[in-house]
């Protein structure tokens, strides 16, 4: 097979288990006669909320960006209690999903065994938005989650509250990026040097492997009837070659996670901080 034929091989495989939300994950060129490897995987997220807000409630209202500027983007209305916790600085907003027996990310794995015996109350999964107070507060408190790993569980809302007002814009994100820099800096440095990386058991009979590039994509869109996200990753090796009323207006940058909540096993994370922006 031909390089050109084996990416197009490969992004066809990540649009088809992506369900088109990302139709390549290799750019041109990337894979050439001296590429011995290509690792990607890919993962396919579409959940309903448990309690969906209402599109006629929908209407656009202003949303303060970190630099204090305005944009006037369409936000989505809760009327229910919720499950929000308040803390020094900030608040959690965490909303369920509907559970369902077999995740949507079956194909991205090869497909799981329809017999295999679930729980009978299903995956639950569930976001949780961490809003700062000040307008320009996200900077702290994403410097906050980094210092503590198990910040997000710590201030996990425990119990539903009455809510006097719930807004939360409708967004859609899209990253796209290659992280060969970002993997250098967690620490991952043996596998990009020819001499130190050893990746023999990753390809029968060929101990002259190098990680050479990462590419990395994801997309995720909110709106009133749930969250629809995909994700993919692609690494080139060569040859040597978040019980008083409580309000949650999230009209300026916030952050949020999707989380499996019985495993905790975090499936998408990002940031708002204009979602008249996809990009």
């Amino acid at each position: 097979m031909q390089p050109e034929e084996a990416r197009e091989e490969i992004n066809a495989w990540v649009s088809k288990v992506t369900k088109d939300l990302i139709t390549s994950i290799l750019p041109p060129d990337s894979v050439n006669s001296d590429t011995g490897l290509v690792l990607a995987n890919a993962i396919y997220f579409k959940g309903r909320w448990s309690m969906p807000f209402a599109k006629k409630d929908t209407d656009t209202r202003r949303f303060q960006r970190l630099d204090g500027s305005h944009v006037h983007t369409p936000f989505m209305r809760g009327h229910q209690d919720q499950a929000v916790a308040k803390y020094d600085g900030f608040k959690v907003l965490k909303l369920a999903y509907y559970p369902y027996r077999i995740p949507h990310w079956q194909d991205a794995y090869g497909g799981l065994n329809r017999n295999t015996k679930q729980q009978d109350d299903g995956h639950r999964f569930s976001m949780c938005v961490f809003l700062p107070d000040a307008h320009d507060g996200l900077p702290s408190l994403v410097d906050k989650m980094a210092s503590c790993p198990s910040f997000l569980w710590d201030h996990m809302p425990s119990k539903r509250v009455e809510v006097g007002e719930l807004r939360l814009p409708k967004f859609k994100l899209s990253f796209s990026s290659r992280i060969n820099g970002v993997l250098k800096a967690m620490g991952i440095k043996a596998a990009f040097k020819p001499g130190t990386a050893d990746l023999s058991d990753m390809l029968e009979g060929r101990t002259d492997l190098v990680l050479e590039h990462v590419f990395h994509k994801a997309v995720i869109e909110v709106n009133e009837e749930g969250t629809e996200a995909a994700a993919s990753s692609a690494c080139m090796m060569r040859l040597l070659c978040y019980r008083r009323p409580v309000n949650f207006v999230a009209d300026h940058p916030f952050a949020f996670f999707v989380v499996e909540d019985v495993s905790g096993v975090v499936v998408f994370i990002g940031h708002v901080l204009d979602p008249t922006k996809s990009e």
